[in-house]
């Protein structure tokens, strides 16, 4: 922690929004970090209207984030669905003793069990808990909560937490969430959510997605070591005040394909088949974008391997998302182990060179030292995918590094 205050030692506002964040990531529940195993849920009731009121998830007071849904329909027939780790949904509401949450299974047919999503709750601001989805091929509400106060208003926060890579997220819905709304006692209400005033999106590999940030295991063989919502994204976008969308998929590279093919390939698109774009545009068009790839970049092991050049075609990534985003700030990250770090410099300062003033450069020097491919340090159980903590102080100086730009050139 102390490195990362130090690089915002000369602005101590800076210091104080950046460390608070950085601790709600660390201290999202309470001072615990999120369950590593699903807290117990009232069996999925499938069918059972007595006295339920739907709320279709394209109701304007459920708020999705942004960038991340694929949505469909309209009314009790409009769905959202998310294919990536850290979407979320967030919605108020009067009058209601309970609440539940409508998935809608048929995106799950013939998925595996324990290859079900995984999903974290709050509701006002308690602490998460975690239910893997156990039921596929219908439309079901899941309970959430019962014997609430009905005279007060009430937050619910619904995340997806983790899903695995396979069956392809990218190709197929099996994996993904798929939902169709809440559900809430008759006669009651949705008012508005706070709702964060700026809009980012991030994109990353496993490390942005929360692989083993819970503790360590063989990479997606236990969803529940994944926690999108604990990574260095969210304590980022908390610090800049903004809602976010998340698209960390593990195993993709700027050159190297894996399960997706290379961001510059998927970046515009919610899957294989729907763009994210509007006649060419990210809209709303975000304030921040964030790239943290480059980890997979490399071939051979721990011991013997090599880095190839990614400069061409992150620089091409780079002019196709200005294209689709005018005027937002384009922060580039070097991955934590310092790989490519010389040449996202370089194609920053390119960039800078033609023109784009918006695009900057996030050094994570100062704490490079913490990690290393060949083994566990303090800042992560591999070395290389952070912990809670790791993704605390990661963030944190991700967010320090952003708010110096963004001063540099009047906010």
């Amino acid at each position: 922690m102390r490195q990362a205050i130090e690089v915002v030692g000369k602005r101590g506002w800076v210091t104080a929004v950046v460390v608070g964040a950085a601790l709600m990531g660390v201290n999202s529940d309470s001072g615990q970090s999120s369950p590593s195993t699903p807290a117990a849920a009232t069996r999925p009731v499938e069918g059972d209207t007595t006295g339920w009121m739907r709320i279709p998830v394209d109701d304007g007071q459920v708020f999705l984030s942004p960038y991340v849904w694929k949505r469909s329909g309209a009314g009790r027939a409009a769905r959202a669905e998310a294919a990536i780790p850290g979407a979320y949904l967030k919605a108020a509401f009067r009058g209601s003793a309970r609440v539940r949450l409508v998935i809608d299974g048929t995106a799950n047919r013939n998925c595996p069990p324990a290859a079900m999503p995984v999903i974290d709750y709050s509701l006002d601001h308690g602490a998460f808990k975690s239910v893997q989805l156990h039921q596929a091929g219908a439309v079901y509400g899941l309970p959430l909560a019962e014997g609430l106060a009905q005279g007060r208003e009430h937050l619910l926060e619904v995340f997806l937490r983790a899903t695995p890579l396979m069956p392809s997220r990218w190709l197929e819905s099996t994996v993904r969430l798929r939902l169709a709304g809440i559900e809430v006692d008759e006669g009651a209400k949705l008012v508005p959510a706070a709702v964060r005033p700026k809009r980012a999106i991030g994109f990353g590999d496993s490390i942005t997605e929360g692989v083993c940030a819970e503790g360590l295991c063989p990479y997606y063989s236990d969803l529940m070591m994944n926690n999108a919502r604990v990574t260095w994204f969210p304590v980022a976008c908390a610090a800049l005040n903004c809602e976010y969308g998340q698209v960390g998929t593990g195993g993709q590279g700027m050159i190297k394909p894996a399960e997706l093919p290379i961001l510059s390939q998927t970046w515009d698109h919610y899957d294989a088949e729907a763009s994210r774009l509007t006649n060419g545009l990210l809209l709303p068009e975000p304030d921040y974008i964030f790239c943290a790839m480059g980890t997979n970049d490399y071939f051979g092991d721990a011991d013997h391997y090599t880095l190839p050049p990614i400069a061409e075609e992150y620089t091409q990534w780079v002019k196709a998302v200005r294209r689709a985003c005018p005027h937002a700030a384009i922060f580039c990250v070097v991955p934590p182990l310092g790989w490519h770090g010389e040449e996202i410099a370089a194609l920053v300062a390119g960039r800078n060179q033609a023109g784009d003033k918006r695009v900057f450069l996030i050094d994570t020097a100062p704490l490079q030292a913490g990690f290393n491919i060949k083994g566990a340090t303090q800042y992560a159980a591999d070395g290389v995918h952070p912990s809670v903590y790791g993704n605390a102080v990661l963030g944190a100086l991700i967010a320090a590094e952003a708010q110096k730009a963004l001063c540099g050139q009047g906010g």
